[in-house]
């Protein structure tokens, strides 16, 4: 895992999800078919954006897991999707590389549950809501070194939670069929950003680097 953001909704009905995806959205392309090999080449780079390429799939009777292109914490979709389809939501985010790790639980439109560390800056840990029966004293799971005892919250954490809820999020995609949501709008992705930065500075003399 090296970048992860995914949305999982306590619902068996995928034709309902799908209904209020494109709602929230505005997108009508759907397309189904095998979990597509570059998405992990359409993350925007616009962290704020809402998503605008989604891949839908069943991945156990009772969750529908959600993998999109976007960083946003989608605070609005959580609390609309989990008041309208009265369902339970969990929206995640991970990133290896700055460590940075996100969770957050939804239930009837109100956040339960919202914890969010990155440990590659100085921003403070958000622990929002009541700890969960199965948490420790601070949010993460307990490492314990030289008598010391610490609390990490990362990915496997995040795995950890999910599987109190009775959702397991890594999973064979090969498995399902995926229904996918595209935009028509072209929006900037990192990948664009990373090449255009790429092109810029091979054509600059060699002193404007330093």
């Amino acid at each position: 895992m090296s970048t992860w953001t995914a949305i999982y909704i306590n619902n068996s009905d995928q034709d309902k999800v799908i209904k209020k995806l494109k709602q929230l959205t505005n997108i009508d392309n759907e397309i189904t078919g095998e979990f597509p090999d570059n998405f992990h080449n359409r993350y925007l780079l616009d962290i704020k954006s809402n998503p605008s390429f989604l891949v839908i799939g069943k991945t156990q009777d009772d969750w529908i897991t959600i993998r999109h292109n976007s960083f946003s914490k989608l605070v609005k979709w959580g609390k609309e999707i989990s008041d309208d389809l009265a369902s339970k939501v969990i929206v995640t985010a991970a990133q290896s590389v700055s460590s940075a790790y996100y969770f957050a639980l939804y239930d009837n439109g109100e956040k339960i549950r919202e914890i969010e560390v990155c440990y590659s800056t100085d921003d403070e840990i958000i622990d929002f809501g009541n700890h969960f029966d199965f948490e420790n004293e601070a949010p993460g799971l307990i490492y314990k070194r030289d008598e010391k005892i610490s609390y990490i919250f990362d990915f496997e954490s995040i795995e950890e939670y999910c599987i109190h809820f009775g959702l397991k999020i890594q999973t064979d995609y090969n498995d399902y069929k995926w229904t996918i949501l595209k935009s028509k709008y072209k929006q900037l992705t990192m990948v664009d950003y990373v090449k255009h930065m790429h092109k810029k500075n091979k054509k600059s003399p060699w002193w404007k680097f330093w």
